[in-house]
């Protein structure tokens, strides 16, 4: 096979693998002309679907609160909030008007650093609410009918006159695509919310990648942004590469569900046979910064793996290191199962549901991380094996087994696998 290169951080994790290993490396070229985000971005805005135009839904006098995505999702979320701003503008709403809440469901807020990379600047011209899901503050909105889920809003949006949410479609592993109607469940609801949302009794136990019309994950949060009344959506597409596509607008239902379609085009990747080792990165930073969000690299993995064979090789840089309550699960479960077992019981936690899903992919093989930060203690602690590096966890790998077939995805967030069984 020769050399294979495998996102890590800002830079790559490189290693050889031996020419005598079935190999298949999934990783669709870039495209070759890219899109100009801003027009697109504008064109969405000017060709809103199901929905009027933005600026003939708002009038002054109103309170407008756009709903960011906070730093563990790279977009265009300061590009957003500018056009939007131009728009609102257009009905004479000052700033002082237009309240930015980012919408970190059950994430640390951004820094401030942090924050000047998601709004350039706007931070200092609008007020800005960063949501909390434990402080408290939020209002009882109703049940769902669905699966009869408490939905507990946060104040600052339950309050405004005009609820605007920004994000990005992709790929994801419970929701079956991000967007849309995740800006509310889980973006600005509380703690008590996302136990009962995040819980085996509303989320598919597997990874549900690509997964959407009747995926109750996905179904509750929608009639959740039906019941809080959120207005008007700017979203835009990305592809396995994180490069833009295009973007959609208008009504929250129809709009996301025609940019599904298009991630959906977008992102599906054939896959031929299943593989007993794979090596996997959630494509670099800022998709790698902890074992939180890393975890993401292994949903494609679980669903093309040979469960009860496979080694996982997990290539994340995971810098801001381990949760405390994912750490405090894995180490005091004797066996990734009780980690399930515990999770069928409690439900969801700020940790917790990271602890279920990599005891999900542990039943199906063993997984090795990659990580120079982190130290072999502290993987023992989460039940991973340690590397320093891509070529040391390959000799590990091949220490127990030649395996059959060796699948490489660079890119493992934002994909969706289509399997064609190998005959024979």
């Amino acid at each position: 096979m020769g050399r294979i290169r495998v996102p890590y951080g800002t830079g790559y994790q490189e290693a050889e693998l031996p020419d005598n290993l079935n190999v298949e490396v999934i990783d669709p070229p870039e495209r070759k002309h890219q899109v100009d985000v801003l027009q697109c971005m504008e064109e969405a805005l000017d060709h809103p679907i199901g929905s009027p135009k933005l600026e003939d839904m708002v009038s002054c006098g109103q309170h407008v609160v756009i709903l960011v995505n906070d730093q563990t999702r790279p977009g265009p979320n300061a590009e957003m909030v500018r056009l939007i701003r131009e728009r609102l503008q257009r009905k004479q709403i000052p700033d002082k008007d237009i309240t930015v809440v980012i919408a970190t469901g059950s994430h640390k807020g951004p820094d401030e650093k942090q924050m000047n990379t998601l709004l350039g600047g706007l931070e200092k011209i609008l007020p800005v609410h960063v949501h909390d899901c434990e402080d408290g503050d939020h209002v009882y909105m109703g049940n769902t009918s669905l699966l009869d889920v408490p939905i507990y809003l946060d104040r600052i949006v339950a309050e405004a006159d005009f609820i605007i949410t920004t994000g990005l479609i992709s790929p994801h592993q419970s929701a079956g695509y991000s967007g849309g109607r995740k800006s509310i469940v889980p973006g600005v609801v509380s703690l008590d919310t996302l136990k009962i949302h995040h819980s085996l009794k509303v989320r598919p136990y597997e990874p549900a990648v690509g997964y959407y019309d009747g995926n109750p994950f996905h179904e509750v949060a929608k009639e959740a942004a039906r019941m809080v009344n959120a207005g008007f959506m700017l979203n835009v597409v990305q592809d396995p590469h994180k490069k833009i596509v295009g973007a959609v607008a208008g009504d929250l239902e129809k709009a996301h569900a025609a940019g599904v379609e298009l991630c959906r085009k977008e992102n599906i990747i054939d896959v031929h046979g299943r593989a007993d080792l794979i090596i996997t990165s959630p494509g670099g930073a800022p998709r790698d910064i902890d074992l939180w969000q890393s975890q993401k690299a292994l949903s494609v993995p679980e669903l093309v793996c040979v469960p009860g064979k496979t080694t996982f090789i997990l290539v994340a840089e995971a810098k801001n290191g381990i949760p405390q309550m994912f750490i405090d699960w894995m180490s005091s479960a004797k066996t990734p199962g009780d980690v399930i077992e515990r999770y069928r019981r409690e439900g969801f936690g700020i940790g917790s549901n990271k602890a279920f899903m990599y005891a999900r992919c542990m039943l199906k093989g063993r997984i090795i991380l990659v990580s120079e930060g982190r130290t072999k203690e502290e993987a023992g602690r989460v039940k991973l094996e340690l590397a320093p590096d891509l070529q040391t966890a390959i000799q590990m790998a091949l220490e127990k087994q030649k395996p059959k077939k060796v699948i490489v995805l660079p890119r493992a967030v934002n994909m969706i696998p289509n399997i064609i069984e190998e005959r024979g």
